[in-house]
């Protein structure tokens, strides 16, 4: 990627290929209502729909505000390393969101109690490390999103008045 136009298109298309991972992942509460019925909750309900915010959503969105910025700087490059570095938060952060959101609650619960279903302070301990591993890579998509606004910021500027 030798410009900031081939990143901010490869945030497009990283975005809306990723999106479709997050209508893929709506099948798995699908799935679970329609085996185990619908009590209690699936904890994967919402996964997709957030694959679907950080990924077409967001990645789209930032990929045309890349765009953007060298008509904001008057022609000039921001640094591509910190687009690159934002880049690839953005799909570790997606994907790690989408895989523990969609496996990780059931890997996870092999580990503390086998043929659990959310109940008493096993499903409790899961529910607690599953909500801890997202965490950790919702921060891993926010410290890009932090790499964004910097670029956002430091690195535009308004026109003359």
């Amino acid at each position: 990627m030798r410009s900031v136009a081939d990143w901010g298109l490869k945030f497009v298309r990283w975005g809306s290929g990723l999106g479709i991972a997050g209508l893929i992942s709506g099948y798995l509460p699908l799935g679970h209502y329609l085996m185990k019925d619908s009590l209690p909750s699936c904890p994967a309900a919402p996964v997709h729909g957030h694959t679907i915010l950080l990924s077409f959503v967001g990645m789209t969105l930032f990929g045309v505000v890349y765009l953007a910025i060298p008509r904001w700087r008057g022609g000039a490059q921001p640094p591509l390393a910190l687009i690159r570095a934002h880049f690839w938060l953005a799909v570790a952060g997606t994907i790690g969101v989408c895989l523990n959101g969609t496996i990780g609650y059931e890997v996870l619960g092999l580990f503390f109690q086998r043929d659990f279903y959310y109940l008493g302070p096993a499903g409790q301990a899961v529910r607690n490390v599953w909500f801890a591993v997202d965490g950790v890579f919702l921060t891993v998509y926010g410290m890009g999103a932090v790499i964004f606004l910097y670029v956002l910021m430091a690195h535009t500027a308004y026109g003359e008045q």
